[in-house]
């Protein structure tokens, strides 16, 4: 499995969640989820990563932005990613509510 840095497994995994977010969409989900500022030079530092290992694609949206695509590359990473953390956690699913 190739190593991805932390910030860019969750913008893959938000690129799986919206389908086709642009930048700011994604720099929005992790300033909330880390509580705090994503430089843009970093999150498109990292988009451009991804980009270039085949993980998601870049698509003229409009203007100046750019929309994100998952491949299937980048979809059968997430699977893999998911399947060894499931492996050592010993559970595929989250337990229910309230436990």
């Amino acid at each position: 499995m190739r190593t991805l840095h932390a910030l860019q497994r969750e913008m893959l995994v938000l690129v799986a969640d919206y389908s086709t977010p642009c930048g700011q969409d994604i720099k929005r989900e992790l300033e909330k989820f880390h509580d705090g500022t994503i430089r843009s030079e970093q999150l498109y530092h990292h988009l451009d990563a991804l980009c270039e290992r085949g993980f998601v694609e870049k698509h003229h949206a409009d203007g100046r932005t750019n929309a994100y695509v998952l491949t299937d590359a980048g979809e059968q990473w997430l699977e893999r990613q998911r399947e060894w953390v499931a492996s050592h956690t010993g559970t595929l699913t989250t337990p229910p509510t309230g436990q």
